[in-house]
């Protein structure tokens, strides 16, 4: 799909209800739904924008967002955010160098974890390769290169946000493996009192292989199978996510 920008009449939510016998997927009135498509964003002219996704509903979600360029749909950015009952995640989308970047000072969990101060873009996805070499330095026959010439692409794009499925609240722990005390994914997620979720480099662990070991989910996605399943409720019913954003310019002092 090549446009400029997905346009603005798809709407703000794509509702997507499964069964056994059919399925079927309609843009909801309301705004919510299991999938959001952010139709723009801007970080060129002076322009930031803020991007905000609500949990309406009680249930623990596992959510990937995927911010894709303008120019040909190449995706520049994905994270997993794992969301909390009623949780509200913000962003901001910025300028940074010839390019941009993610910022965001909020504490709901993230695979992988973003840095305090902001995770760049980037343009591999069609500016190069990243082979076997080294890709901050390249080789001569372009095995491993990393072309940075058309970072300037990645800032204005639009962002998608897709439900992935549902942490269950009663499993068992199988990411933690602490002898006592041990937390399963969904408790690892949920804020406490001060705001802050309990263990969210518990989440970055199962998606991480440290010093040959694997983690509880990374093992589970490379052992032929198509995805992580512990401690996921196996029938879930999605949706009720909700999102809204702003494109704002301080210096021209306007927004939209």
């Amino acid at each position: 799909m090549k446009k400029k920008v997905l346009p603005l009449a798809v709407g703000a939510a794509t509702a997507v209800t499964m069964s056994a016998a059919h399925a079927a997927m309609y843009i909801n009135d309301k705004g919510m739904g299991e999938t959001l498509i952010f139709p723009f964003y801007s970080a060129e002219s002076g322009n930031n924008t803020a991007i905000h996704v609500v949990n309406t509903t009680a249930g623990t979600k596992a959510v990937k967002v995927r911010i894709m360029e303008a120019e040909n749909s190449q995706e520049v950015l994905d994270f997993n955010l794992y969301m909390s009952p009623a949780d509200h995640f913000s962003f901001g989308i910025v300028a940074e160098g010839d390019g941009a970047k993610i910022i965001t000072s909020d504490n709901s969990c993230t695979v992988p974890a973003i840095p305090a101060d902001g995770q760049p873009f980037v343009s591999f996805k069609y500016d190069g390769t990243i082979g076997d070499g080294d890709s901050s330095e390249g080789d001569d026959d372009g095995v491993g290169a990393f072309d940075n010439t058309g970072i300037e692409r990645t800032r204005v794009g639009y962002v998608e946000v897709i439900e992935m499925g549902q942490l269950d609240p009663d499993a068992a722990p199988v990411l933690d493996t602490a002898e006592e005390g041990a937390i399963n994914a969904a408790a690892a997620i949920t804020h406490g009192a001060d705001g802050v979720p309990a263990d969210c480099g518990l989440l970055v662990t199962g998606w991480s292989l440290i010093d040959d070991v694997e983690g509880g989910w990374y093992a589970q996605a490379t052992d032929d199978t198509t995805q992580a399943t512990a401690e996921f409720l196996t029938n879930w019913d999605g949706g009720g996510l909700y999102g809204y954003a702003r494109v704002l310019n301080v210096a021209e002092g306007s927004a939209f």
